[in-house]
């Protein structure tokens, strides 16, 4: 068999491998994230921090979980919110952490830690991205109306586990209002 006799085999091949590699590099991170956010959403809603158990080999809450961090998560949706969520925390524990934003793309979008927010305080406004409002302080521009926020939070030390539990739940997410 030569080449030559079945090119039309071989381009047919090859422009069903390009159509699936493109499918799966636009339609994949979609899924993933819809699957994520819907998986969250339903275990604690919408616009509302859920501050996660620690990870054990079986948990896939969050893509390849370490069982060194603490994961808090909050499906936000900004239309509901009223075009902007605070993500506020205060008394955060002596340990990195960190607060990253992701569209339902599964963009990294915005990303704050402790490093950042030396004093362990973070108010934080994610804007939808027809927001016109101007707003003081550390702001996020969403590309979207929807999206994920994942707090990490990392045990130091075995023996203040509870205390670092128990401080990273003063992370919340609270709808902004217009009036």
């Amino acid at each position: 068999m030569s080449v030559a006799r079945h090119w039309r085999w071989i381009a047919a091949t090859l422009l069903v491998a390009v159509a699936v590699h493109a499918a799966s590099v636009l339609y994949l991170p979609q899924l993933i994230m819809w699957r994520t956010v819907t998986a969250i959403g339903r275990a604690g809603g919408v616009n509302r921090m859920v501050h996660g158990r620690r990870p054990t080999a079986a948990a896939r809450g969050v893509v390849r979980p370490s069982p060194d961090l603490l994961y808090s998560t909050c499906v936000y949706d900004l239309d509901e919110a009223g075009g902007g969520l605070w993500v506020r925390a205060h008394g955060m524990p002596h340990t990195y952490w960190s607060v990253s934003l992701f569209d339902m793309q599964t963009d990294n979008f915005y990303v704050v830690d402790d490093r950042q927010a030396k004093d362990g305080t973070l108010d934080l406004l994610i804007e939808a991205p027809d927001w016109d409002k101007p707003m003081p302080g550390r702001i996020a521009h969403a590309p979207g109306p929807r999206g994920l926020v994942l707090v990490r939070t990392l045990i130091d030390d075995e023996a203040h586990v509870a205390d670092i539990d128990a401080a990273r739940r003063h992370v919340t997410c609270e709808a902004y209002q217009r009036r």
